[in-house]
């Protein structure tokens, strides 16, 4: 007889990252979906679904109590044509506070593992000159972006270290929410995360127990000349299905 699935609390479920995993780890996990505008079309009736905003706080105590991990994807909605002003202040105001409340709210419901949707712009300004980034190395952000998750980095390794969390970032690379790259990449050089292999980094951050930290570069194969993705495949057991860079993907677009 199989034990009680898990419970996931996902934020952010109507994005493309949060379709991605309510498609590839419903047989491996109970959904609660939380949404802000956007409510699904395909929802399932197993599927709980909380509608309310991450930077109100006493929400997302509420939306936490009684799951077993938590998947924070939620970010605020940007639109063409912001200004540096508003995407700054919706960082500080949307972003980062809600990633406090997804943690603070956690740590009151003794839920104990979280799944922190970061980025590679916390290290882009590695990338923009060339240089190979690493897990362990000093974060360098491009942007208000990749500098507002990596204040959830820090805030992450805070509530492991004082609040024996389990806490795993993932730095996403392009994530297109497709089967395909879209796109020509050379070999080493890709920056596609497919749907399944953010899928599996998911389940495989939650389901390693004998961890409790750990920030891994998301993104399928051929993106080892970008990033170090080393400490994904041996503490995690990341073995991607997808390539960025197969031949099959080179022979259908043309190289910029």
């Amino acid at each position: 007889m199989m034990g009680k699935k898990k419970k996931l609390l996902i934020t952010g479920a109507a994005g493309t990252i949060g379709s991605a995993l309510r498609k590839h780890l419903k047989d491996r996990y109970d959904f609660r979906l939380l949404c802000h505008k956007t409510i699904p079309d395909d929802l399932d009736a197993s599927e709980e679904l909380v509608v309310s905003d991450i930077s109100n706080f006493e929400a997302m105590v509420e939306a936490c109590d009684g799951v077993d991990a938590i998947a924070h994807l939620a970010i605020f909605n940007r639109w063409r044509g912001m200004t540096r002003s508003q995407l700054a202040q919706l960082t500080f105001d949307i972003d980062m506070k809600g990633t406090y409340n997804l943690f603070e709210a956690a740590r009151i419901n003794n839920v104990k593992t979280m799944v922190f949707a970061s980025t590679n712009h916390v290290t882009g300004m590695n990338e923009k000159k060339g240089i190979k980034s690493h897990p362990d190395e000093p974060v360098r952000p491009d942007s208000i972006y990749g500098a507002g998750k990596a204040f959830g980095e820090a805030l992450g390794r805070l509530y492991v270290d004082q609040h024996n969390m389990r806490v795993f970032c993932l730095r996403i690379a392009n994530f297109n929410g497709k089967d395909e790259p879209g796109r020509f990449f050379d070999k080493g050089q890709s920056r596609w995360f497919s749907p399944r292999d953010i899928a599996q980094m998911t389940w495989r951050c939650i389901e390693a127990q004998e961890l409790d930290w750990g920030i891994f570069y998301g993104v399928s194969q051929n993106g080892e000349e970008k990033w170090d993705l080393s400490n994904a495949y041996e503490l995690l057991g990341y073995a991607p299905e997808d390539d960025g860079a197969a031949e099959v993907h080179q022979q259908k677009y043309e190289k910029n």
